[in-house]
């Protein structure tokens, strides 16, 4: 019973090793981020990967509908002073229009760190595509950015925690289009 079992772990994880050379370059993107000047250290196993995603108005009718590029990078995972588990992370939004670069206007930066939740002061942060470059089959793009936000604790003021500056790039992020969604945007019928 152990041996069938056996042969398709085998199996599953030849198929990873013996990935076409293609496969292999579209994983291939970089992530650079400084805290303070300190570097923020990614974990081993990190994908460099995001996804187009569908955002809901709000229910106050203030914010529209809109489709989002979302990614996230992780850090170290370890235990807080109160013993509750915490993943160090920096998780990008940012408004989604069709091959366009240069600045955006509408983006928002988290960063999980040292133990804190933080989350951008919008008038002292940017963020820049350098990058914007579709797959030939419309179901990806490569995403390249930089970045240079003021992150705030959101226990601010009251928990003594100072500012911190987030700064870096990305670099051939593979953002996925959704199926569903691909109807919807402009380059999945084009070329």
């Amino acid at each position: 019973m152990k041996q069938p079992i056996l042969i398709v772990l085998l199996l599953a994880l030849s198929g990873l090793c013996f990935r076409s050379e293609d496969d292999q370059q579209k994983d291939k993107g970089s992530f650079s981020a400084a805290v303070d000047g300190k570097m923020f250290k990614l974990r081993d196993d990190q994908l460099f990967r995001g996804i187009l995603e569908s955002k809901a108005a709000s229910m106050d009718g203030r914010t529209p509908s809109r489709t989002v590029i979302s990614t996230t990078f992780n850090g170290a995972t370890y235990d807080k002073a109160d013993k509750t588990p915490f993943t160090e992370s920096v998780a990008f939004e940012m408004s989604y229009e069709d091959s366009k670069t240069g600045a955006l206007d509408i983006y928002s930066v988290a960063l999980q760190y040292n133990s804190t939740d933080y989350a951008m002061v919008k008038e002292l942060s940017k963020v820049k595509i350098t990058q914007f470059v579709w797959e030939a089959d419309h179901k990806h793009f490569h995403l390249s950015a930089d970045f240079d936000c003021q992150m705030r604790s959101w226990g601010y003021p009251s928990d003594n925690k100072k500012d911190v500056n987030l700064k870096g790039h990305m670099t051939n992020i593979r953002i996925t289009v959704p199926s569903w969604l691909a109807t919807k945007t402009p380059a999945a019928g084009a070329k």
